[in-house]
C-alpha cells in the first residue's frame, strides 16, 4: 500500500515539474516574439525619416540643376531634379486656374523659387548660386561698361562689354514672350542687373558704380 501510494507522488512530481518546463519554455518565445516586433518599428522608423528628407524644402541646390527647370515643366519634373518636393509658400485659384509657389533651401542662404500654373512652370528665380562659368563676386564691372549698355542689345553682347558671364537670378514666360534677368557682382556689394525680353535687353540696374 505504501508503495503503491510512493508512486502516485512521484507520477504527480514529474506532472508538476513538466508544468512548469512549458511555462518557462512559452517565456521565451514571447521574448523572441517583441524583440522581431523592436526591429520592425525601427525599420518603420527609418522609412520615415527618409519620406521627410525627400517632402522637406531642402535639396540638391546647384547652379547645373537650376538650369535644367524649364518652362512647362510639372511640380514632380523640378522635384526631381532638385532632390525634394520643396515648401509650398502661396497657394490660390482664379476662376478654373490653380497657381502654386514653392521654394527650396541650401547651405548659406541658397534659394530657389519656382512658381507653376496648373502644374506648369511658368517662373523661376534664385539667390546665392554661383556658375562655374560666371565671375561669382569678382565681375570687372564700371559705371562706364554699365552705360554702354542699351536697350535691344543680346545676352552675348552685354557680356561682351563686361567681360564675364552672369548669373541668372530669374526666368519665366508670359503667353509666347520669354523674360530672364542676369547679374554680375563686383566688389563691396556692387553689382549690375539686366533684365532680357525674348533674349534683347529691356532695362538695367546698378548699385555701387562709380
Amino acid at each position: 500500500m505504501k508503495k503503491s501510494l510512493s508512486l502516485v507522488l512521484v507520477a504527480l512530481l514529474f506532472v508538476v515539474l513538466g508544468c512548469s518546463l512549458d511555462r518557462f519554455t512559452g517565456s521565451d518565445d514571447s521574448g523572441s516574439s517583441d524583440t522581431t516586433s523592436s526591429d520592425t518599428k525601427d525599420d518603420s522608423k527609418s522609412d520615415d525619416k527618409s519620406d521627410d528628407s525627400k517632402s522637406s524644402g531642402s535639396g540638391d541646390l546647384s547652379m547645373a540643376n537650376y538650369e535644367k527647370i524649364k518652362s512647362g515643366m510639372s511640380h514632380k519634373e523640378v522635384s526631381d531634379i532638385l532632390g525634394s518636393d520643396g515648401s509650398e509658400t502661396r497657394s490660390s485659384t482664379s476662376g478654373n486656374t490653380e497657381y502654386k509657389s514653392y521654394k527650396w533651401e541650401g547651405d548659406n542662404y541658397v534659394r530657389i523659387y519656382v512658381n507653376f500654373k496648373d502644374d506648369k512652370m511658368t517662373s523661376k528665380s534664385q539667390t546665392g548660386l554661383k556658375s562655374s562659368s560666371s565671375s561669382g563676386g569678382g565681375a570687372d564691372i564700371s559705371k562706364a561698361k554699365y552705360d554702354k549698355i542699351e536697350t535691344g542689345m543680346s545676352i552675348d553682347e552685354v557680356e561682351k562689354i563686361i567681360g564675364s558671364k552672369g548669373e541668372e537670378t530669374s526666368s519665366s514666360s508670359v503667353g509666347s514672350s520669354s523674360y530672364k534677368s542676369f547679374r554680375w557682382k563686383g566688389e563691396k556689394f556692387s553689382f549690375i542687373s539686366v533684365r532680357f525680353k525674348d533674349d534683347k535687353v529691356s532695362s538695367k540696374s546698378q548699385y555701387g558704380l562709380k
